[in-house]
């Protein structure tokens, strides 16, 4: 057969393909956009109609389009899209406006091939509220609110924030201060910096400020903004699981209840200029409550590419697996583990984890899985896998999900310091690729992590490429101590649970790599890295900047503990950056190759410790 006709013949195969895809307005189901009426009942129609079409668009002509919940008392689900198979949720450019603190954007069940593209959301009153800073004394704290945006009672003295569906006090360990000019996360505050003076006495002044009594532990610039959180992971935003091939596109996401995004047991997802944004328009310096993306157990690809959050309550992304504890060995066959196992199922393979060294052993395959429960309280999940364990598994050792473990490309990103905490989380054990990126973050730009007593998030990382990247001012409400709580030691921190207590122990992770970046620092630290082997910084620009005053607890620009093999050089050093030097522990100085920085042990201790080796 002739080759044009054969590409011919395919191309009108392929544009037969996109005539057949069904476009579905939810006008024909006699929504008139802007009407602030609820969308839901509309949207269910729309989605009951797609399934019976190969491929469908589901279309919102542009406009306004109202969320309301249908429960009082259960959660509503906006786009509760189950079992679809080439659907796309076309926005053209609309507001999705969502109304109170039930509300969950969309759920993504057991569907294959979705795209979500081209609307903004938001909440007309979101769950978080917003204060400035008027005056500060000893003695009490003045701040000014938009009683519009956020309506407000004093009861009994206490001040209280009125939502559509709720009435609530601010949580005290959860506030954050936001510069006045450029709203980022004021340097050298972390949460909660302002103390309980929101749980203390309030009374409203003449002129409409609220006065709150007793003395913060900072006394903040007049025209700081307060973001005043009400509850911590209320409802998810975008919950996607037991899917493939799901993305995001052009998305503006100005509030959600919780993660934006938060992906479980899924094949391929991606981001792509999908964006958690606090809204300009409206004066706000918050976004939503919690992670931008989160991504537990995941495979395939997760790709984020070309988005820029603000003003979230928690970090860029997380991406990781779950490490779950085995409570009771059953038989050589059957143990039960605690519950953070809910994502393994029937046919996963899985590595133990030996507690006392962190290292992946055996693989099993489970063969069956049900609730188990003692004394009618429910403690985790029973496992029988298909075959005896070969090698001993012990009581506290881990389950660590090897099936659904997922590659991350994180890729032309802006990761600012206008959200709380830290920017990029990572451990699994696929390959990640973070390039060309811009990070100014408050907290530590690029965490990697692995924690058997925590969070419980798996697990090591066997290959990471950190590369091309700009980190600039980065850090600026990092740890003031070593304490796990806070927001990361250094530009980028490698810290897994594992603790190494001596030059014998295997490390954690493996294959870190960190080349040519350009690293823009007011202080000390580059990196602090615990346990990895073959640990590269190499061809990195280094320049000393004046924008803050050093704070941090380490004095070093690198710390190594338990690391194998590290190799530094070939780096470009600003002659104003002076801190040249690398501290270890549980190391011996042959681990690490420099040619930039002197090596030395950490302290005397640590020197004698290693004086044998």
């Amino acid at each position: 057969m002739n080759r044009k006709y054969v590409l011919l013949l395919l191309s009108l195969l392929f544009l037969s393909k996109i005539s057949s895809q069904e476009i579905i307005s939810i006008t024909d189901f006699g929504y008139i956009p802007g009407n602030k009426s609820n969308v839901i009942p509309a949207l269910n129609e729309a989605i009951n109609k797609s399934v019976k079409y190969e491929s469908a668009i589901i279309s919102f002509p542009k406009g306004r389009y109202d969320f309301w919940p249908t429960d009082s008392m259960r959660i509503t689900i906006g786009i509760n899209l189950l079992n679809g198979k080439n659907v796309t949720i076309e926005g053209n450019g609309s507001e999705f406006i969502f109304h109170g603190r039930r509300m969950q954007i969309a759920n993504i069940d057991s569907c294959t091939n979705v795209i979500f593209q081209n609307f903004s959301v938001d909440w007309d009153r979101p769950y978080i509220s917003q204060a400035v800073i008027d005056n500060v004394t000893d003695s009490f704290l003045d701040i000014k609110i938009n009683r519009d945006q956020y309506p407000f009672v004093i009861e009994k003295e206490k001040l209280l924030f009125i939502g559509e569906d709720w009435k609530m006090p601010v949580i005290v360990s959860y506030n954050n201060l936001y510069d006045k000019s450029t709203k980022e996360i004021v340097y050298n505050t972390w949460d909660n910096p302002l103390g309980d003076i929101f749980s203390q006495k309030a009374e409203e002044l003449p002129n409409g400020n609220i006065r709150l009594y007793g003395k913060t532990p900072i006394k903040p610039e007049k025209g700081t903004y307060v973001s005043l959180f009400h509850q911590r992971y209320a409802v998810l935003g975008f919950h996607i699981q037991n899917s493939k091939n799901v993305t995001l596109k052009n998305l503006q996401i100005y509030h959600a209840l919780s993660h934006g995004v938060l992906g479980e047991r899924t094949e391929n997802i991606t981001m792509d200029n999908a964006s958690m944004l606090a809204n300009d328009s409206k004066d706000r310096a918050f976004s939503i409550i919690a992670d931008a993306s989160h991504f537990i157990n995941c495979k395939g690809t997760i790709e984020i590419v070309n988005c820029a959050h603000t003003g979230q309550g928690d970090d860029f992304i997380n991406s990781h697996g779950t490490n779950s504890k085995i409570i009771k060995i059953i038989n050589n066959s059957t143990v039960i583990a605690d519950n953070r196992g809910r994502l393994n199922d029937i046919g996963d393979e899985v590595w133990f984890i030996n507690h006392a060294t962190t290292q992946r052993g055996e693989i099993g395959i489970i063969d069956s899985k049900e609730r188990y429960y003692e004394n009618g309280k429910f403690l985790g999940y029973r496992y029988t896998f298909t075959k005896p364990f070969s090698t001993k598994i012990n009581e506290n050792d881990f389950i660590e999900n090897k099936t659904w473990t997922a590659n991350l490309v994180i890729r032309n990103c802006k990761i600012f310091k206008k959200n709380r905490a830290r920017g990029i989380l990572v451990t699994t054990p696929q390959d990640v690729l973070i390039e060309n990126n811009y990070f100014r973050t408050a907290g530590t730009a690029i965490l990697i992590e692995g924690d058997l007593d925590y969070w419980f998030e798996s697990g090591a990382n066997n290959n990471v490429q950190i590369r091309n990247n700009i980190f600039e001012d980065c850090l600026t409400s990092g740890n003031r101590d070593e304490s796990r709580g806070q927001w990361g030691d250094a530009v980028i921190t490698i810290t897994p649970s594992h603790m190494p207590q001596n030059v014998k122990d295997e490390p954690y992770h493996k294959n870190i790599n960190i080349n040519n970046n350009t690293f823009k620092v007011f202080d000390a630290p580059l990196v602090r890295a615990r346990s990895v082997r073959n640990l590269s910084f190499i061809s990195n620009t280094i320049e000393k900047t004046y924008t803050y005053p050093p704070y941090a607890w380490q004095k070093s620009a690198f710390m190594l503990d338990g690391c194998r093999n590290v190799i530094i050089k070939d780096n470009k050093i600003d002659d104003n950056y002076k801190t040249k030097n690398i501290f270890i522990e549980h190391m011996r100085k042959k681990d690490v190759k420099s040619d930039d920085f002197k090596v030395d042990f950490l302290d005397d201790n640590s020197m004698n410790t290693h004086l044998e080796w």
